[in-house]
């Protein structure tokens, strides 16, 4: 939750950093794959540490399928309310962006945690005393950082710049790896970063840079790149540039920038395919010379996209971008998470993955075939391919969304949610770099909300939905029969992972804008925003009951209030399941191991840019209307329809893009809390008809295609 400190305290300038992304989805952009699940591991390839303590928590989401939950620790509902602090060690970074934003790793009895000034340490499980230290003290260090530990090294960030190799006894520095040039022309800024906690497998280090660093985000000319490092060496193995042509950046390098990836990658140990969520074009919204990203025309890829790689080579598997040419700092940069599922009657193997624009989207993990989306969070104006005139307010902002990593466990997707706006224009932006232009305004942290939702992996149907009164940057990890999760006004909790009831919270010492690692009896917890910021170990029994008085420094403003109201166990309309056929195949060329970028040509582009066209006429008067109705080119021949109220509804739906899955879908309003009509998924070029009743109550309501919500519209009752 880096980057929602970073947007504020800087002047809220800076939206697009790691921790925040989202907005639609679309996408015919995918290919071939395939991949495996939690508990499938093999022991070929894995770090013999990870294997060894494959109990605790060995990786950064606990397993290389980032599910962030165990079974094999001693907390339960049982005695979730004996938990207590039994240990803090006091985090001593301080920064705009706060103490910490890393996930500890334990192994065995030692925990291996990183702070935001990229000190590293070894504390002993038992009692947080230090084994080890390596203290690099560099303050423009923004995070998520954090470490990857294998083969007797921990590996590490220890500037914007640079990863270090630590012997994983004593802390001494085995190798450092420069990967961003840090000797510009004169006068040159220098653009990327490394934010991102890493991975490791097969003697490989897995990280990647974002276009930016310290408070320079999203200068014209920042290309974020996917990294593969020889663990023994450091060396550069391979890279991939995640903007498909580096050197033009979309045509203008002077203004553009955007890709790389905030959040470690998953990794299937049966195929040896790693699966990355890529971040978002700038700048956002625009410029005064180029207002709604004008000056970055198209789908922008790589950015708003999954991707699969081959770990060994880089090369590219599949690719699908869910959003393009996104305007509102929107990214996807969640972890993704590998699971199995049954969808429509068929077992697949299934790859999840969300971000800012505040959806989840469930994967094919063969063919990047997008299977379901479900929303979270509250949305408005979000769907908007360019902005009017004057302020518009975008829910979610681009602080907003889903901001920290999910998990899964038991066919069950728990994802935390942000609920802040943005107020932007088309020439507003909120990308450190990008001179001359006006700032959007951006709702105080203090004023947002958030929630914890439970979504069946099954068909994307949203189960339950805890409204939380702080904005929910504290990830959400499944222990046993619970689900855990931690706002940034400081409060941790616990609910049933079943029924979504809170079983338990705890006042932590400071505001929490990171997620623990669990193993044993105790829970590790970094709270880092604040002014008492500490890791807490929490453990049955602990020191007693110590609750701290936290103290939560937000900005220069007042701080938060840390008195949570009680939450509302609301259950919202199931989701439609929808399980189009398979996307486009799209095979890029190989990539070469280039340092330090790769020119990707892209194997498709797509124009996104909707014709807005006149309300559809009726053909027939009274109580029968016929609706006439397309889809071309990503995007559908009209954004609006009006019916008369109650009529009997024809609509003749035509798909023209070739191999690409479209529907109608009809709802009450972009929240899609109340359905009103979902038509069949068809796979173009094909027709089909569609019969429905339209509400009796006039008013404007919605409707999209269910696969790609960047295609909607108003449905008007009149």
């Amino acid at each position: 939750m880096q980057r929602l400190l970073r947007l504020l305290i800087v002047t809220l300038v800076i939206g697009c950093l790691t921790l925040f992304s989202g907005a639609v989805a679309q996408e015919e952009n995918a290919t071939n794959m395939t991949n495996e699940t939690a508990g499938s591991q093999t022991a070929d390839g894995v770090p013999p540490e990870i294997v060894q303590y494959a109990a605790d928590w060995p990786l950064p989401n606990r397993d290389y399928e980032n599910t962030r939950a165990t079974t094999d620790v001693s907390i339960s509902k049982e005695n979730v309310n004996d938990l207590a602090i039994a240990w803090t060690f006091d985090i001593n970074a301080t920064g705009t962006f706060g103490g910490a934003s890393s996930n500890p790793i334990i192994m065995g009895d030692t925990v291996y945690f990183q702070d935001l000034h990229a000190n590293t340490y070894a504390l002993n499980l038992a009692d947080g005393s230090v084994t080890w230290e390596k203290i690099y003290n560099n303050t423009t260090v923004t995070g998520p950082n954090g470490p990857a530990v294998g083969w007797g090294k921990v590996f590490v960030t220890n500037d914007p710049f640079s990863i270090a190799a630590l012997n994983a006894s004593s802390g001494e520095e085995l190798w450092v790896m420069q990967l961003i040039n840090t000797t510009p022309l004169a006068g040159e800024i220098i653009g990327e970063g490394i934010d991102i906690q890493p991975t490791v497998y097969n003697n490989l280090v897995f990280t990647s840079t974002v276009p930016g660093r310290g408070d320079v985000f999203y200068r014209g000319g920042a290309v974020g790149i996917l990294y593969a490092l020889d663990q023994e060496t450091g060396e550069v193995v391979w890279n991939f540039s995640t903007v498909d042509d580096p050197a033009s950046i979309w045509g203008n390098p002077e203004v553009n920038s955007g890709g790389g990836a905030w959040y470690t990658p998953a990794v299937d140990t049966g195929t040896g395919i790693t699966y990355w969520s890529i971040a978002n074009p700038a700048p956002f919204a625009g410029t005064p010379e180029f207002p709604n990203g004008a000056s970055r025309p198209g789908p922008n890829l790589y950015t708003n996209t999954l991707m699969a790689l081959d770990h060994a080579t880089g090369d590219m598997v599949w690719f699908t971008q869910v959003l393009p040419h996104d305007l509102f700092d929107h990214d996807l940069q969640m972890p993704p998470i590998l699971a199995d599922a049954n969808i429509s009657g068929e077992d697949q193997k299934i790859v999840i993955s969300g971000g800012k624009m505040g959806r989840v989207y469930a994967f094919n993990r063969d063919t990047g075939a997008i299977l379901w989306v479900s929303v979270v969070g509250r949305h408005e104006n979000d769907h908007l391919a360019a902005l009017p005139p004057g302020n518009t307010t975008v829910y979610p902002g681009a602080l907003g969304g889903v901001e920290t990593p999910m998990a899964y466990a038991n066919g069950t997707v728990y994802v935390p949610y942000v609920d802040l706006y943005t107020n932007w224009t088309p020439e507003s932006s909120l990308s450190i770099g990008v001179e001359g232009a006006p700032q959007a305004e951006i709702q105080p942290v203090p004023e947002g909300t958030g929630g914890l939702v439970a979504i069946e992996a099954n068909s994307g149907k949203v189960l339950w939905d805890r409204k939380l009164d702080s904005i929910n940057v504290g990830g959400a990890t499944v222990v046993n029969d619970l689900v855990f999760t931690g706002t940034f006004n400081g409060t941790i909790y616990a609910f049933d992972a079943v029924t979504g009831e809170e079983v338990w919270n705890f006042t932590a010492p400071a505001g929490i804008n990171a997620w623990p690692a669990v193993a044993g009896d105790t829970i590790v917890w970094p709270c880092g925003v604040g002014e008492m910021a500490q890791v807490i170990a929490l453990r049955p029994g602990g020191m007693a009951n110590v609750t701290p008085t936290p103290t939560v420094n937000v900005t220069p403003a007042a701080p938060v209030n840390m008195t949570p109201t009680p939450t509302v166990n609301v259950t919202p309309a199931a989701p439609v399941n929808m399980t189009p056929m398979p996307t486009m195949n799209v095979t890029p060329t190989p990539t070469v191991n280039v340092t330090p970028t790769v020119n990707v040509t892209p194997a498709l582009t797509v124009n996104v840019t909707q014709t807005p066209t006149e309300n559809v006429t009726p053909t027939t008067p009274e109580a029968e209307m016929m609706v006439n109705i397309s889809a071309d080119n990503l995007a559908f021949d009209t954004e609006t329809i009006t019916v008369p109220a109650g009529a009997n509804v024809t609509m003749v739906f035509d798909n023209q893009d070739g191999g690409i899955p479209h529907n109608v879908a009809i709802y009450d309003s972009p929240l899609r809390s109340e359905e009103i009509f979902v038509g069949e998924v068809i796979t173009g070029p094909a027709q089909i008809t569609y019969n429905f009743t339209a509400p009796s109550e006039p008013g404007t309501y919605y409707f999209q295609c269910d696969v790609h919500p960047s295609m909607n519209g108003d449905f008007i009752v009149e």
